[in-house]
């Protein structure tokens, strides 16, 4: 299957505010392990999950009430 356009699950939407800190802590430990420490202090974390079966981008906010014996999904290709 291909598809004109890349869409993506907008992962940060999703996540607690301590699921965040987690990742946030793993990034900049990360950044300062390679030299670039303090780099991210300013920064703002975003996380997208490119999925070629989605027909538009997802976040926390992206609403879908199945119908009963649906054909076409309003938001993925395949079923």
């Amino acid at each position: 299957m291909t598809c004109d356009k890349e869409h993506y699950w907008n992962l940060c939407g999703f996540l607690n505010d301590e699921e965040v800190h987690q990742v946030w802590e793993i990034i900049g430990n990360s950044l300062d392990r390679a030299g670039w420490v303090g780099t991210a202090d300013d920064a703002e974390l975003s996380m997208r999950l490119y999925d070629p079966n989605l027909k538009q981008n997802i976040d926390c906010d992206t609403e879908y009430d199945p119908e009963p014996c649906e054909v076409d999904h309003p938001l993925f290709y395949e079923h």
